[in-house]
């Protein structure tokens, strides 16, 4: 298996390229095509009356447009995607009629965009079968979205995961990934990717770098299909606890392990394969410092920490997303104070949290860290006190969860109207005046 996967990037067909391509074969990646300001790259195709072709070019430093021209050189379709000079352009065409058609691959004349660069590109040819599949499973999907809790994107990664043990060479890795996983993303999914320009590159290559976790970590993420029930609960209480809570769809897929959860307009998005480590997940592929204390338990109850998960990303969709017009602009405090709201409420909901291990020090070090926080309390972003796993040392991650956290208990318990105050934390819109009611500054605090 390990073999396996450590060839999946090793195996692919190098290609140098001229203006056009001497000879052109469906289903084939090429590599290193270069594009100019002076000189897009262009390709004659034949395509077939009824066939789904699919046209995949992955930027690399250069952000391009993908062209499907008739012969007379007229467009037919165009695709230039938001994600800037990095990620796939995609287009799928079934042609009424056997034809010739031009497929051009050109600079985007914008500021900023290289003069030159390369690309890689391929164009599948789907045979019937595949064709068939895709159908099917675009009727599935119809009846998936109409759900209030999506799986089925696990299915489709695991399915996608499977088929690498057949894979030569790394078009078939990322064809893979591409057509049973991505292509056959849920409305979640699809919000997902969207959100963290999740590409089938970048599982390819994930995938290969940590194969003994993605295998270790499978038989845990079934385990969010028996959450729904507890889900419902979650919903239930913050609909008990605040009147205007508005339920969202939850979708459960699997990234590239990078995103626990987020939320978009739609739904609460969870990344699976971070959300469901148990006690047997394999972390030895990973630096020491990005694997768990060994001598700490991992046994969870996962549709427990779901649960939790799952009402701490809700309150996100409830939260205001912007200021009060006459608010104090205080960032570092806002986004301390969203998440740490989030937590707050999360846990009256289950009784229960996903951060013991930051709050364990932050109980014993309160003092030292509100001090050291409010002296930088309104810098423009929170990164010395969130998402800085990768840069924090000698304590743990996002502390501002916890500096949050205290100051939304402070407020809530010198509350009289407790429901009002669920209201108030929610809908927070000015950080200086809540933490001024809260009174935490004043509270007396632990340290060291």
């Amino acid at each position: 298996m390990e073999k396996i996967f450590a060839a999946l990037l090793l195996i692919v067909p190098g290609f140098s390229q001229g203006q056009n391509l001497p000879r052109f074969d469906f289903n084939q990646e090429y590599l290193n095509v270069k594009v100019t300001k002076a000189k897009e790259y262009a390709q004659a195709i034949e395509l077939e009356k009824g066939v789904l072709y699919q046209f995949y070019t992955m930027q690399e430093g250069m952000d391009v447009v993908l062209v499907l021209a008739d012969k007379n050189q007229q467009n037919i379709l165009e695709k230039d995607s938001p994600n800037g000079k990095f990620g796939p352009e995609i287009l799928e065409y079934i042609p009424s009629e056997s034809k010739t058609c031009w497929l051009k691959i050109k600079r985007l004349e914008d500021e900023g965009n290289p003069e030159e660069g390369v690309v890689s590109f391929y164009v599948k040819k789907f045979s019937k079968t595949e064709m068939l599949v895709r159908e099917q499973t675009r009727q599935k999907l119809q009846v998936e979205n109409k759900k209030n809790f999506l799986t089925a994107d696990i299915d489709h990664f695991w399915e996608a995961f499977d088929q690498l043990k057949h894979a030569k060479t790394h078009y078939d890795s990322l064809t893979a990934f591409q057509n049973l996983y991505i292509d056959r993303a849920t409305a979640g999914l699809i919000d997902f990717i969207d959100a963290r320009n999740f590409t089938a590159e970048e599982y390819v290559k994930i995938v290969s770098k940590y194969p003994r976790y993605y295998h270790s970590v499978r038989p845990y993420t079934f385990e969010v299909k028996q959450a729904e029930p507890l889900i419902q609960e979650v919903f239930d209480k913050l609909k008990s606890l605040y009147a205007n809570f508005k339920p969202f769809k939850v979708c459960f897929a699997i990234g590239p392990n990078r995103t626990g959860g987020t939320v978009s307009e739609r739904f609460v998005l969870i990344g699976t394969e971070m959300t469901t480590t148990g006690d047997h997940v394999d972390f030895t592929e990973f630096d020491e410092a990005s694997r768990p204390d060994p001598n700490k338990s991992r046994k969870v109850n996962i549709p427990q920490r779901i649960k939790s998960i799952i009402a701490h990303e809700c309150i996100h969709t409830q939260q205001k997303n912007q200021l009060d017009s006459n608010a104090i602009v205080c960032m570092q405090l806002y986004g301390s104070l969203r998440e740490g709201s989030a937590n707050f409420i999360s846990e009256l909901v289950t009784g229960t949290t996903n951060y013991s291990e930051v709050n364990q020090y932050g109980d014993a070090h309160e003092n030292e860290m509100w001090n050291e926080f409010k002296s930088t309390l309104c810098y423009p972003t929170a990164e010395k006190w969130m998402y800085n796993g990768n840069t924090v040392k000698d304590r743990p991650a996002d502390l501002g969860y916890y500096i949050g956290y205290k100051i939304t208990q402070a407020y809530y318990n010198n509350s009289k109207d407790k429901k009002q105050a669920i209201i108030d934390i929610i809908e927070i819109d000015d950080p200086i005046e809540f933490l001024q009611i809260s009174r935490y500054d004043r509270v007396k605090k632990n340290q060291p």
